[in-house]
């Protein structure tokens, strides 16, 4: 029997149709904006390529990566499917209370996006080259979900949203100090350097001016000096967004092998602290830039210089406290902790099981745990560099170690999105080691 519309029926249709789109106005939402984006993780798999399957919104997608020039070593970066994805991150000039004084032309920094002359160079302007996190109104959630038949929770899918899809989605990265979730929260275009005692991210600074041969606590003095009053907006670099960013980048290349995908970085080199880069050298490069040689610029992803390579980076929310994992992803205790404010004991941070790293000290990570909270956490290093993560893994149950990533100048092939070392006290100090900014507004 087939069915009758009626001019009625059409109207009644329409006017219900009206009706969902003033809900949805009134939410906030638009349906047909609603983005899940995904990947999979199959452990057993040893090919860093073939463990991951594009799932949900991501079928069919084509990944991310850079087509190498056979004598030059420099890659030509093709976006595939993800140039407009709404993650995409932007350049900009952020001053000291939080707000954006305006863009930056995402291929040349040199220039505002209106063309005229920037000031990101400039070491006497009010703030720091910053990427600005966050579109259209749109927060980034994401959601780490182990496999029920994975034993020890090293396969999993994580799955990133312009929505929360479900009470396992979070926003982590885009609370503040007060608890608030944001619109933006910001990231480093460049590695820390010091000027008049402040820890920045400006272009032109060459090694003399590093962040270097400091300890944890006073990279985050530094870190803090930037703020305009008491109130918590800059600090070091936090384990929340570096989680967020790695696991878009295993997004958009369809790989744990991040340097395959993205580049190198500056990670040949001999052990030689004038050898570290002048910030700026990839300000007209794009959001995206990489070599296979690793004795090159470097490598930039999300318009950020040397994410790995150049010089190890310490950052804040990862502790290994003698063989016990301990995380912290907010600032406040939205996450379950029962602190606030980071700290370099782990007092009040949250415990994560399982995880205690194992294998070869300064090895290559075959296993993460795809924790629901902390999100993939490399923990064992019996792999090699063409295989599973592909990236170093530094450890020491022994004592209580603040983490450092990204990697330095002479660590090669270990270097990577998720190269990890567990291995150094916050007390530790020498110039291969700095730190970096992260900016959380309060509105």
């Amino acid at each position: 029997m087939s069915t009758v519309f009626t001019g009625e029926t059409i109207k009644d249709e329409t006017g219900k149709r009206i009706a969902r789109a003033i809900e949805d106005i009134a939410a906030g939402i638009d349906r047909k904006k609603k983005i899940c984006y995904g990947f999979h993780i199959d452990s057993s798999e040893s090919d860093p390529e073939a463990c991951v399957t594009y799932v949900e919104d991501s079928r069919g997608y084509i990944p991310a990566g850079n087509t190498y020039d056979g004598q030059t070593g420099v890659g030509v970066f093709s976006y595939g499917s993800w140039e407009d994805a709404f993650f995409m991150p932007r350049p900009c000039m952020l001053k000291y209370d939080g707000t954006v004084d305006y863009y930056l032309d995402p291929n040349d920094y040199s220039k505002k996006a209106d063309g005229s002359p920037s000031d990101v160079a400039d070491d006497t302007y009010g703030g720091n080259a910053m990427m600005e996190w966050g579109r259209d109104d749109q927060l980034i959630w994401i959601s780490y979900k182990p496999d029920v038949i994975s034993l020890d929770g090293s396969s999993g899918t994580v799955r990133i949203a312009n929505y929360q899809v479900d009470e396992t989605f979070h926003a982590w990265s885009f609370y503040n100090s007060k608890g608030d979730l944001v619109p933006h929260f910001y990231t480093p275009i460049y590695n820390g350097t010091i000027v008049d005692s402040k820890l920045r991210s400006i272009s032109g600074k060459d090694y003399t001016a590093y962040c270097k041969s400091k300890d944890a606590p006073e990279e985050i003095t530094a870190a803090e000096a930037n703020n305009p009053s008491t109130d918590k907006l800059w600090y070091t670099e936090i384990f929340s967004d570096i989680q967020l960013i790695n696991s878009l980048l295993v997004l958009m290349g369809k790989s744990l092998d991040t340097q395959t995908v993205f580049g190198e970085g500056r990670t040949g080199y001999s052990w030689s602290e004038s050898l570290l880069a002048t910030t700026g050298g990839m300000d007209n490069k794009g959001l995206f830039y990489g070599e296979n040689t690793s004795q090159g610029l470097g490598v930039k992803v999300f318009g950020m210089e040397h994410w790995w390579g150049n010089q190890w980076r310490r950052y804040a929310g990862y502790i290994n406290d003698s063989g016990t994992i301990k995380i912290k992803l907010t600032y406040g205790q939205q996450d379950g902790s029962t602190v606030d404010g980071y700290n370099t004991t782990a007092s009040g941070y949250l415990t994560v099981s399982g995880c205690t790293p194992v294998g070869t000290n300064g090895g290559y990570a075959d296993k993460a745990k795809i924790d629901a909270v902390g999100g993939i956490l490399t923990y064992s290093a019996s792999g090699s560099d063409q295989h599973y993560y592909s990236d170093g893994l530094w450890f020491n149950n022994g004592q209580r170690n603040y983490a450092l990533r990204g990697g330095g100048l002479n660590v090669g092939r270990r270097c990577g999105a998720f190269y990890l070392s567990l291995y150094d006290t916050p007390s530790n100090r020498d110039w291969s080691i700095g730190a970096a900014l992260s900016c959380k507004p309060l509105v």
